[in-house]
């Protein structure tokens, strides 16, 4: 596989503005002795509940970063998302947990009384991007990996969250029976106290355990642990590879048709970019990343038709700006549209957008609405 290292620098430059310059407003709790939970082991199961797989309806999940079209788009679509994962949390070595980002817990309590479930979203990023190390500390040291586990669960319960959303990447190869062990411990522990456990996956369409970026991920035993996971069907073309769609048709096809013979069909929820990818001749394996508001409006600029691959289901233009040749590939209504096509053909539990306030406002009004009705 060729494409995985893309995802590290991608999600720094989309996610600069949420990272840099925040801070959480309110403390994460830590366990203690009086949380009444044992610091030796997690909790045991104490009630069981309904499954989040066996709804029949489709959902739709937005991953919420800070900035102020987020917000706007969160709180103006409140009423077309089923669920929404905050992207505030991250953790150190000891198992920790830490704000990553402006802790609103009213705009999340917001979400809730619109009638959106929400998920704590833990993640491994930092100035450097998905940080490996980090994630081994934790995960290869059973204490540490008790002591993060108990720390997730006591967030839920303390600030009502629904679950929790694990967004943890480049885990080393190394650690890819740590990490199905990680999943398994912290789904029993938040079963136990009624949360959902929401996991995020690179896409690939084989399975090779030595790879540098996908190879942790072992499907089948996530797909046993998890409630829920997300597919993150994107970044075909990247960061490190030359110029492409960012998730073509026949590629996403490959990925789901993969993922569906390792996972139960009604725990996956397939990711969908919103954004579009800038490709320059003169930096031919770096692209700049874009919003769709702002691709529309480099096309309009300058004049120039965005043309549409049928076959791939991918809408793309190119310019040249002085001796530099430029080829754009986006996500517009048609591409989206095929790709919940897929995904209502598949019989998965529902699609992601990545992310919110960077979409096509039509999404909600064409696209969207009638696979949450479909």
């Amino acid at each position: 596989m060729k494409r995985y290292l893309t995802l590290i620098i991608i999600s720094i430059l989309i996610l600069c503005q949420t990272l840099i310059g925040c801070a959480g407003s309110k403390n994460v709790p830590q366990i203690s002795s009086s949380s009444g939970v044992r610091k030796d082991q997690p909790p045991k199961a104490e009630a069981s509940r309904q499954e989040t797989s066996n709804s029949s309806n489709h959902v739709v999940l937005g991953f919420y970063t800070d900035s102020q079209r987020a917000k706007e788009s969160l709180v103006k679509e409140i009423n077309n998302l089923d669920e929404v994962a905050f992207f505030w949390y991250t953790f150190d070595g000891s198992g920790i947990v830490k704000p990553a980002g402006n802790v609103n817990l009213n705009l999340k309590e917001r979400a809730q009384k619109g009638g959106a479930k929400v998920y704590a979203l833990i993640h491994n990023l930092d100035a450097n991007g998905f940080n490996s190390q980090l994630a081994h500390q934790v995960l290869a040291n059973k204490a540490n990996r008790l002591k993060f586990i108990n720390n997730l669960v006591l967030l839920t319960t303390k600030d009502n969250w629904d679950g929790i959303a694990i967004d943890i990447e480049k885990i080393l190869a190394a650690d890819r029976k740590n990490y199905s062990a990680f999943l398994d411990e912290l789904h029993t522990s938040l079963k136990a106290k009624n949360k959902i456990l929401n996991v995020s996956i690179p896409a690939k369409y084989q399975d090779n355990p030595n790879d540098l970026w996908s190879g942790a991920f072992d499907y089948a035993t996530i797909g046993r642990a998890a409630d829920q996971v997300v597919l993150m069907t994107y970044e075909e073309h990247g960061i490190g590879t030359t110029q492409g769609p960012i998730a073509s048709q026949g590629w996403v096809n490959r990925v789901v048709d993969f993922a569906i013979g390792k996972i139960p069909n009604e725990k996956i929820i397939m990711g969908l970019p919103v954004y579009a990818s800038d490709w320059a001749s003169n930096r031919p394996t770096i692209p700049s990343y874009l919003t769709y508001d702002k691709a529309i409006s480099l096309a309009k600029k300058l004049n120039v038709n965005i043309l549409y691959d049928k076959y791939q289901q991918v809408p793309h233009f190119a310019y040249t700006i002085g001796n530099v040749r430029h080829e754009v590939y986006l996500e517009d209504v048609r591409s989206l549209t095929a790709k919940l096509g897929l995904a209502q053909k598949s019989q998965l539990h529902g699609v992601a957008i990545w992310r919110l306030g960077i979409e096509d406002p039509t999404l909600w009004t064409e696209v969207l609405k009638k696979y949450s009705s479909g």
